[in-house]
């Protein structure tokens, strides 16, 4: 079922789905959780040596020492995401300029997506502005999201789409990812989370998923599925052990 998905998603799948031979997998799978049609976030391996963008990790104490030194010149922003009961959301918070922008992403996105389609939205509204020959400065706390944007192996959709906007924007500008330590008491960070929280209590409105199903949730699905389908063989085993006639 694994294997039947991700073919069929990075459109390798020849022919249509049957209901016979081992590709009727497919066609169980989409039966049971039609989201799963939806388009995936992941993506076949891809590769992307040239960064037109820096990435920076500063150790804690940097920040505790020097945390003014660090966001003192150029065009400062922080950016956020957060993953509640409620629902997902991102946050952008921009020091220079004054900017908030807070985004509903549904309920299907991961904690992934959320740390990183704020970063996108980020440079997105930087190439609107059409800056030229600045210091741009995105600081996020997703450790996680710039070690990918680093990676030059790209496997995400999102990432793909933040890192080809990022490499636009450093075209015309110095582009820096820093990374700042949450819940520390840095002012931009605390801001972004909060535009993040609001983001995330907010409805959604538009399809799902919003920003392509994570690859997490296919494989959730297909667990339950196995799960099911054990329990329904071991107690058509049971009743076989007791004299009855399975169903």
């Amino acid at each position: 079922m694994r294997a039947s998905y991700r073919v069929k998603q990075w459109g390798q799948w020849r022919g249509r789905v049957r209901d016979e031979g081992h590709v009727c997998v497919l066609s169980q799978l989409v039966e049971r959780d039609k989201l799963l049609e939806a388009p995936s976030d992941k993506l076949p391996p891809t590769y992307v040596f040239k960064k037109n963008f820096t990435v920076e990790i500063p150790s804690r104490e940097v920040w505790n020492r020097d945390s003014d030194a660090l966001v003192s010149q150029g065009l400062v922003w922080f950016t956020d995401g957060s993953k509640t009961l409620e629902g997902t959301g991102a946050g952008v918070r921009g020091v220079r300029p004054r900017v908030e922008l807070s985004f509903p992403l549904g309920k299907h996105a991961s904690v992934f997506q959320a740390e990183m389609f704020p970063i996108f939205a980020c440079v997105s509204e930087n190439l609107k502005r059409r800056y030229s020959n600045q210091h741009i400065q995105i600081c996020t706390d997703g450790q996680a999201t710039l070690h990918a944007l680093k990676s030059p192996r790209i496997t995400s959709q999102v990432v793909l789409e933040c890192t080809n906007s990022l490499a636009e924007s450093g075209q015309r500008n110095k582009v820096r990812l820093v990374w700042v330590p949450g819940h520390c008491g840095v002012t931009g960070n605390e801001e972004a989370d909060a535009l993040a929280r609001q983001g995330s209590s907010d409805t959604f409105t538009g399809p799902e998923p919003a920003v392509g199903l994570p690859y997490s949730y296919p494989q959730g699905s297909i667990d339950n599925w196995t799960r099911e389908k054990c329990q329904v063989d071991w107690s058509r085993g049971d009743r076989v052990a007791a004299g009855q006639a399975p169903n």
